[in-house]
């Protein structure tokens, strides 16, 4: 999802700034904790996540284990978003047809849910941030929803028996 310029400017630093999301890893983790588990000075860590002090740098090595470690992902989040760009986890495969034609229903709703929340945004004529962050977190779900369909459905993908591919392929195996 591309974002404007405007929009990106108008989020909170955390969210769009790669090294204040970092900086708020402090705030909600246990940094000492964290650089233990990386081998690294817990003081060491600190100073590469305070965005006041410039004798440290926090590295894409080290953002990604902390990452790991913490299982949080607003490094990235903030990173894609200061791109422009946002980051959609991939689903697990592996849905029974069923299961898969619940998933086409849930995209269904979800893109609802979007066009609902963009209708009452502009009731009023203005759409606030906290109208905006609604849309935003709408139009992501049916990004995601799409995705998880689409995953699933490239794994049903098999070889057209009628290409020549799949003939010559058969001829082998018989």
């Amino acid at each position: 999802m591309l974002l404007s310029k405007k929009s990106t400017r108008n989020a909170k630093p955390s969210a769009r700034c790669a090294l204040e999301a970092a900086a708020s890893i402090a705030s909600d983790f246990n940094v000492s904790e964290i650089a233990r588990v990386m081998a690294k000075s817990p003081t060491t860590l600190s100073n590469k996540l305070n965005t006041n002090i410039d004798s440290h740098v926090l590295m894409l090595q080290e953002a990604i284990a902390i990452q790991n470690i913490t299982n949080d992902s607003r490094i990235l989040n903030a990173w894609a978003y200061s791109e422009g760009k946002t980051v959609i986890d991939l689903p697990d495969v592996g849905l029974s047809d069923e299961e898969l034609a619940d998933q086409v229903l849930m995209l269904q709703e979800t893109t609802g849910d979007y066009a609902k929340s963009v209708r009452y945004s502009r009731a009023d004529g203005v759409i606030t941030a906290s109208d905006f962050d609604v849309i935003q977190k709408r139009s992501l779900a049916a990004i995601t929803a799409i995705l998880h369909v689409t995953a699933e459905l490239e794994q049903m993908v098999r070889p057209d028996p009628s290409e020549p591919a799949a003939k010559a392929t058969a001829l082998k195996v018989a």
